[in-house]
């Protein structure tokens, strides 16, 4: 009796361990996954009101994301106003402030503080110099702390030569910098660190981030910094002795699948961040930013997640559709009111009826407002029959330069009396005085067409 109690209790205490263990399992912090929640945002709607096909959605595991055109046009937005820690992606606003103040032949000194900053590092040493453009390619490169430092305090020393605090004034320019483009960001140093003596009320968001970026990028000095890829910094020692410093580019995927530039980030509290630029032929540049991410690989991995699903997007979208052919031969696009005639319209086909429109698929449909001008007299084939518009989600996406299709001859005169007749006729019957102009062109889904790049 003593064996089987014994046994059942060692079955029975298996059991809740079993169950135990379940229930750890089902409870623990879920891992970060690459995810489609419906509060991801495509072309400013929520996918839990466009329900886009999985196919359509970017999978990506990072907490704050977001993709903006050079245009400032946003594609994607996941938590993209939450403000956070953003960790060495402040040496963007570093490298803004550095070069809105100072030259790129301006000498940066490494001071004490500066090089004892620790963390990472571009290998400076206190009483280094160098010019602002190799202290810039130390802060891009490598994320070197201590040239973030010494831009700090150098640039700050010229943005007021009267203040004993340089380092004050050029953390008071970023902070400046920020509201003047319209950040909710505050910064606090200038590599953005969060630990060990650094911490402080810092922070920014992905959408912050992308508008820091899109500005940066239309300075010429920083898209060639951020795009180089000569690695070797020339710097002249306390003592006067030169010596090159070979760094080591944090950007993985730097001149790959159209990535023209970016910069890193990571804390423990920020974890893994990237901002980066694309451009490639079909879709032009973009700005991606992920925030959040968990480990160097998932960062990089959710980047070109983003920039895929943009560039994949891209359609060349023919500017006419149509079933029916005109007069020439060509597709019809509309047909026109003749004013001298009551029954008679002329074809309207495209100057160009191979024209095309990049557009991004996902940003609806596409709507066509027709321009047509007052056509009388002798009509020739070629002439100027006005315009169509295309529009997507508010923008203009293409105009088309329309042309008559063919002949028609104004009324001779005995034609015009009949047509005189004809429209008091008409005019007593209630019918139209003349024909009515109408749109025979048709604008298909975009995501029904085919090429997308």
């Amino acid at each position: 009796m003593s064996t089987r109690h014994n046994a059942l209790n060692l079955r029975l205490s298996a059991f809740m361990a079993v169950l135990l263990c379940a229930l750890c399992i089902t409870t623990m912090p879920a891992v970060a996954l690459a995810d489609q929640p419906d509060t991801d945002i495509v072309c400013g709607t929520a996918e839990s009101e466009r329900q886009d096909a999985a196919a359509d959605r970017p999978d990506i595991s990072a907490l704050h994301a977001i993709v903006v055109g050079k245009d400032g046009t946003v594609y994607y937005e996941r938590a993209a106003d939450e403000q956070v820690k953003i960790a060495s992606i402040t040496k963007v606003m570093t490298a803004i402030v550095a070069l809105d103040n100072a030259p790129l032949d301006t000498t940066i000194t490494v001071d004490h503080a500066a090089a004892t900053v620790g963390q990472s590092s571009a290998d400076l040493k206190e009483g280094d110099t160098m010019t602002l453009e190799t202290a810039l390619r130390a802060l891009l490169i490598p994320s070197g702390n201590d040239a973030g430092m010494a831009i700090a305090r150098s640039v700050g020393a010229i943005i007021d030569p009267s203040s004993d605090d340089p380092y004050g004034v050029f953390i008071d320019a970023m902070n400046k910098k920020a509201q003047e483009l319209g950040m909710d960001s505050k910064f606090t140093n200038p590599h953005g660190l969060d630990f060990d003596g650094w911490e402080g009320d810092m922070h920014s968001s992905a959408r912050d981030v992308a508008t820091m970026f899109s500005y940066v990028m239309r300075n010429d000095d920083f898209r060639a910094l951020t795009s180089s890829t000569d690695n070797v910094a020339h710097v002249t020692g306390a003592d006067g002795t030169k010596r090159e410093i070979t760094m080591v580019e944090r950007n993985k995927i730097l001149g790959t699948n159209g990535n023209i530039g970016g910069k890193t980030g990571g804390t423990y509290e920020a974890l893994q961040c990237f901002v980066g630029a694309f451009s490639r032929e079909n879709g032009g540049e973009i700005y991606t930013v992920v925030l959040g991410c968990d480990g160097d690989e998932v960062r990089f991995a959710d980047t070109l997640t983003l920039a895929n699903w943009y560039y994949d997007h891209i359609v060349d979208y023919p500017a006419v559709t149509s079933n029916m052919t005109a007069a020439d031969g060509q597709l019809l696009v509309a047909r026109a009111t003749d004013s001298d005639w009551t029954d008679k319209t002329i074809d309207v086909t495209a100057e160009d009826p191979t024209q095309t429109a990049q557009i991004f698929s996902l940003a609806g449909e596409v709507k066509q407002k027709l321009d047509l001008k007052t056509l009388s007299g002798d009509i020739k084939r070629g002439d100027d029959a006005g315009t169509l518009t295309l529009v997507q989600d508010g923008h203009t996406v293409a105009t088309v330069k329309l042309v008559c299709a063919q002949d028609q001859a104004a009324p001779n005169p005995l034609e015009w009396c009949l047509v005189q007749l004809d429209r008091l006729f008409r005019l007593v019957t209630g019918q139209p005085q003349q024909a009515e102009s109408s749109l025979v062109a048709t604008a298909p889904s975009p995501l029904e067409i085919n090429g997308t790049k």
